[in-house]
């Protein structure tokens, strides 16, 4: 059986890993989706900054079986530390003993370890770079699959798609399928919709201010800022003496200064943090932003929409389980026990 997989974020990776004869297409240079890691080289060393989902939690069987039981466990550390809430008042109280009693895990060089790792033990062929552009239902049943430039790229008997609805919906609307079902697939994944974040990083050569938590997440969601957390505080992500926060701010913020010029957003959201913590942060050495215009589903499409529809198409996301790594995983597992099931029925 021939399963092509488009996209590698973990919903991707996790079908590929447990499915035999898969072939993953990506379109950056990288694994894991928002499970996102950039290094930066500063003259004390490097520093890596997780400037998407900030920790992996294994709430889930699926992830926690992989992350410490299938893959390495070697640079895996528990951030280990609380995390506290705030409110537009900008009053911080402790958070909830019981959620903060998970572990909030981390790799040495970043949660993208985690797709990479995925990579190297699974048995399937990464194809990065490479954007797929449409699709085309052959007469013996098998998907051509086409780049955007119109190569051929292989006939599969399976498709797992793992993007972004949005981007899922306009992939099958520039492909050649049956059209009363592509449409209902189509209108199936326009039910879920994402929320856009700006992820902002200031970077200090020098330490700041300690504080008992790791992390503050905004409790009313009445505040510009949904997420701030110190960088620094995982193992092997800084140097001695070096500082580094993550700001991630609201949907509304993000939405309304989407397009705004780098330097005055980070200027803005700095001058937010040093208010928030009490402390002048508006003096960093260095920063860097990303705009996540896929960042969480504030709305999810229904599973049962989308698969089974059409014979060896499948859909795989957050849109389908929720915004989380964990979840991600668990979506791209279950559809891979299903392909695998109905292979094993054929």
């Amino acid at each position: 059986m021939t399963i092509a997989v488009i996209g590698a974020g973990i919903a991707g990776l996790t079908a590929a890993y447990r499915l035999e004869d898969a072939v993953i297409f990506e379109k950056s240079r990288g694994f894991g989706g928002r499970a996102a890691t950039r290094w930066h080289e500063r003259p004390s060393g490097r520093i890596y900054v997780d400037h998407g989902a900030q920790y992996l939690k294994t709430e889930g069987e699926t992830l926690r079986r992989l992350m410490l039981h299938e893959l390495s466990t070697a640079d895996l550390s528990n951030i280990g530390r609380p995390v506290w809430t705030f409110d537009a008042d900008h009053v911080i109280s402790e958070g909830d003993p019981e959620q903060n009693a998970a572990p909030k895990w981390s790799y040495r060089q970043g949660v993208s370890t985690l797709g990479k790792l995925i990579a190297q033990a699974g048995r399937f062929e990464a194809r990065l770079q490479v954007r797929v552009g449409k699709l085309a239902l052959r007469a013996d049943g098998r998907y051509a699959l086409y780049d955007t430039e119109g190569a051929h790229l292989g006939d599969y008997e399976q498709v797992l798609i793992a993007i972004p609805a949005g981007q899922a919906a306009d992939l099958l609307a520039a492909s050649d399928l049956p059209k009363t079902e592509s449409v209902a697939l189509q209108t199936a994944l326009q039910t879920a919709v994402y929320r856009r974040c700006l992820s902002i990083t200031l970077g200090y050569e020098r330490a700041i201010a300690p504080r008992p938590f790791y992390a503050l997440v905004n409790s009313d969601r009445r505040d510009p800022m949904a997420w701030l957390a110190f960088e620094h505080d995982k193992v092997g992500h800084a140097p001695s003496g070096h500082s580094v926060i993550v700001a991630q701010m609201g949907e509304m913020y993000s939405l309304e200064r989407w397009d705004a010029d780098k330097e005055a957003l980070v200027n803005e959201v700095a001058a937010h943090v040093s208010e928030l913590l009490g402390e002048r942060l508006t003096d960093f050495d260095w920063s860097d932003i990303q705009r996540w215009r896929y960042s969480q589903p504030n709305t999810l499409a229904d599973p049962n929409q989308l698969n089974g529809i059409l014979r060896g198409l499948w859909f795989a996301g957050d849109y389908l389980r929720g915004g989380r790594v964990h979840l991600a995983a668990e979506s791209g597992e279950s559809v891979a026990a299903a392909i695998r099931e109905m292979s094993a029925r054929a």
